[in-house]
């Protein structure tokens, strides 16, 4: 009985931080180039929107597994009783 309650606070916990990362994440697609100034005084940018779609992926990704595996830890538990 505690086992499934701290297991379905736990997920909640990561779908909540999963859903942070994700509004980050839409921030950092927004962006067309980030500069960097090195030390010797040279500008390195680059384009983040790859690895911003990559982390959107993976975000989203962790959203429904998380979500299915507790949608049907909730629904067999109240199957059983």
């Amino acid at each position: 009985m505690i086992e499934m309650k701290l297991v379905a606070v736990l997920s909640m916990l990561l779908i909540i931080l999963n859903l942070i990362s994700l509004y980050f994440i839409i921030g950092l697609l927004s962006y067309d180039e980030i500069i960097g100034y090195l030390s010797n005084g040279k500008e390195k940018s680059c384009d983040p929107r790859d690895l911003a779609l990559l982390f959107f992926i993976t975000g989203i990704s962790n959203l429904l597994f998380i979500s299915g595996v507790l949608m049907s830890r909730l629904l067999f538990d109240k199957n059983s009783k």
